[in-house]
């Protein structure tokens, strides 16, 4: 969940800090040997549990490559990359409006400072980005609108936009039942609960240490064992040679009956011919009557011909069958010796001092399958489901914009009213797990513009030092804790560069990453702290990571540095 860029000052934190920005598709300004020496910046996000790399060639023309495993694409402008930026967090693509009143999208650019704080402007104000990325109207607002899943507040064309928002709702719906059919059909035919995959990881890794433990014993098993699977193997092949003449021969006798039935046809029809010419000479009175005597001779003599073939024919299949009886006798021979050598390997497997795991090692190995398939059917299960819940989050946002975007009169409490209210409630919890002291209440307007103490936050306004940065803080973490419970399209990412250098004490900083760390726990997978920081005490939790300088410069480490001259330090050393 939390991953620290640690150095102290001066090793180049930021830099990183904004390399990570700039893999992501942000515009920060990278110091000029960093843009010289360095040729892309590249970050590796895990989308549905998978993992897809984005690479970013650095440079003043805007060029990134997508690797998600499976396909490879590019991207030289940045509004197709930004609907592909925003497709990973939400089916839909906001249609805003511009301050000139024109057709207007969420760039990565745009949304990116709501999830970022740098340390020269970020820490000022909750939402900063500079004038000429700024074009949207009311751009921090439709931001924070997008992120915790509520419609636009100046869609373009809403008239259009409401009858979309119905389509995208009907659309949601027959893909939620869907999603429904199938996780019902896993569920209840693979008998499958919400816990169990973890039980099942255990015994997994169980299986192999015990397989690994007994790995010598296998491997003398199949040392005794391989002299009689040789001969095995070489009768077996000998009985895959015979099983293949036999069928040859077969064939060869099927189609040498079909020619003997054919011509015992032909047999039959010579036959009548020759009785029904001894029956028209009885119309001759004469005995030495030749009225007939060419065709009787004819048939007579086609008679004897064809009697003649059939007999040598039949003599062929006679020898034929004789053929097929004297293979499928070898072969059944052969199969009766290849049983006869694996129960004598099995009788020697077992009288050697390692018979007696064979049994145990068969049924381990049995189970380690089993236990292979179960897990990937609860694997499976589980990405459905998720998808699952991805739908309903998406039917709440669509179900949301329908009601916003209808066109009629005031309908009372809206979907927007509830959420700053959450805001406005998670905004306050925050400040006191922050220990803030000098500010007494907050709350968000109908513009979602925040308030301390009934002021408007702003970069001018008259909190300084350590109370500005808690604000900020919790202002972020406020977004992401109401996008989280709302099903909203927050991507859980917070990139803080240095905020404990912002006055910020220790104690307070634990328990912000503390509230974050149950905000993880309850919400799995969904929330990813990444912050630098040269003096780092955070207690961390299994899986997270420190970043440690690995170059060393005039005696001082460094994030980024020569790395030929790294490696003939390290050779020399």
């Amino acid at each position: 969940m939390f991953t620290a860029v640690q150095a102290p000052n001066g090793a180049g934190k930021t830099p990183i800090m904004k390399g990570v920005m700039q893999g992501l598709g942000h515009e920060v300004d990278l110091p000029p040997d960093v843009l010289a020496r360095c040729e892309f910046a590249q970050v590796e996000l895990s989308v549905d549990e998978r993992p897809v790399t984005l690479t970013r060639r650095l440079g003043a023309e805007f060029e990134m490559h997508i690797d998600d495993g499976f396909n490879q694409q590019a991207f030289t402008n940045q509004a197709e990359y930004a609907r592909w930026f925003i497709g990973l967090f939400s089916a839909d693509l906001p249609n805003l409006t511009s301050k000139q009143s024109q057709p207007a999208e969420l760039y990565a650019t745009v949304l990116l400072p709501a999830l970022w704080v740098d340390q020269d402007h970020g820490w000022t104000t909750d939402y900063w980005t500079p004038p000429n990325r700024n074009f949207i109207r009311d751009q921090r607002q439709e931001v924070m609108r997008f992120l915790v899943g509520l419609p636009p507040r100046h869609p373009f064309r809403p008239k259009t936009d409401f009858e979309a928002a119905k389509r995208s709702l009907d659309r949601t719906e027959r893909a939620l039942e869907m999603q429904r059919f199938v996780v019902d059909r896993l569920r209840t035919n693979e008998q499958l609960s919400d816990n169990e995959e973890p039980g099942l990881i255990e015994r997994r890794l169980q299986l192999r240490q015990e397989l690994e433990i007994n790995s010598e014993a296998i491997a003398a098993i199949r040392s005794s064992s391989s002299f009689y699977n040789q001969e095995i193997e070489a009768l077996d092949t000998q009985r895959h040679e015979l099983t293949v003449r036999a069928n040859s021969l077969n064939k060869q006798k099927g189609q040498l009956n079909l020619v003997l039935s054919e011509l015992d046809g032909e047999e039959d029809i010579l036959t009548a011919n020759v009785q029904a010419t001894d029956l028209l000479r009885q119309f001759c009175s004469r005995e030495d009557c030749h009225m007939f005597k060419t065709s009787e001779r004819s048939f007579g003599r086609s008679l004897l011909f064809l009697k003649d073939q059939i007999k040598d024919l039949k003599a062929s299949d006679r020898d034929l069958s004789l053929d097929v009886e004297s293979v499928e006798i070898q072969i059944k021979q052969l199969s009766y010796a290849i049983e006869s050598k694996c129960a004598e390997r099995d009788r020697v497997v077992n009288a050697s001092p390692q018979g007696e795991v064979v049994g145990k090692l068969n049924g381990l190995t049995k189970e380690l399958v089993d236990v292979e398939l179960r897990i990937a059917r609860v694997q499976q299960y589980a990405a459905e489901l998720g998808k699952f819940e991805r739908l309903l989050d998406q039917r709440e946002q669509a179900t949301v914009a329908v009601a916003e975007l209808r066109p009629a009169g005031i309908r009372g409490a809206t979907a927007s009213t509830d959420v700053r209210q959450m805001l406005s409630e998670a905004m306050q919890q925050w400040l006191v797990t922050l220990g803030t002291q000098n500010t007494k209440s907050a709350h968000f307007d109908d513009d979602f513009t925040l308030f301390v103490d009934d002021a408007k936050f702003t970069a001018t306004t008259h909190q300084s030092g350590s109370t500005r940065t808690r604000i900020v803080l919790a202002f972020h973490a406020a977004l992401l804790e109401v996008s989280l419970a709302r099903g909203g399209n927050h991507p859980g990412w917070l990139l803080f560069d240095a905020p404990k250098q912002h006055e910020l004490s220790q104690v307070d900083f634990d328990a912000y990453t503390d509230r974050l760390q149950m905000l993880a726990v309850k919400y799995p997978g969904r929330v990813q702290v990444v912050f630098s920081a040269a003096d780092l005490k955070t207690q961390f939790q299994v899986g997270d990571e420190v970043w440690h300088a690995s170059f060393t410069i005039d005696g001082e480490p460094r994030f980024l540095g020569d790395v030929g001259a790294q490696e003939q330090l390290e050779i020399g050393d």
